[in-house]
């Protein structure tokens, strides 16, 4: 040994930076609810939490890191993305008066009930509920 470290440390091997594994998990960490079928199949589960979003709009980004993070603690809790559009129910029923906004909402599903639902990206009282699941 020459005292030169292992040989097999390429010095060109590239090692993604943490921040960069992050964002690559953190795309994952929310399922994608596709469509009527698999909301009723989504909801039905013990703890659901999930951010109902317009086509156009995408989920929001702000708030992802949070949710990533509180997702690391709690992993009895299931997050989840869906389309307002693409799901007759978030079209319908509960969304009648939320027609024209742009805001996000999300909701809290417990074995298919809605046990609580937040208008818009309220950080705190985000938190607060998942903390108390």
């Amino acid at each position: 040994g020459h005292g030169q470290g292992p040989a097999n440390e390429s010095p060109w091997r590239l090692i993604p930076s943490r921040t960069a594994r992050m964002a690559g998990k953190m795309k994952e960490f929310q399922k994608v609810i596709v469509d009527d079928m698999d909301w009723k199949d989504t909801i039905s589960g013990e703890h659901v939490f999930i951010e109902a979003h317009r086509t156009w709009t995408g989920p929001c980004e702000c708030v992802k890191p949070m949710l990533y993070r509180i997702s690391l603690d709690k992993e009895d809790i299931k997050f989840c993305t869906a389309d307002l559009d693409k799901i007759t129910f978030l079209k319908d029923a509960a969304l009648k008066d939320h027609k024209d906004k742009v805001k996000p909402i999300f909701m809290y599903y417990r074995k298919s009930v809605l046990k609580k639902q937040i208008e818009g990206v309220n950080a705190p009282e985000i938190q607060k509920l998942l903390d108390n699941i």
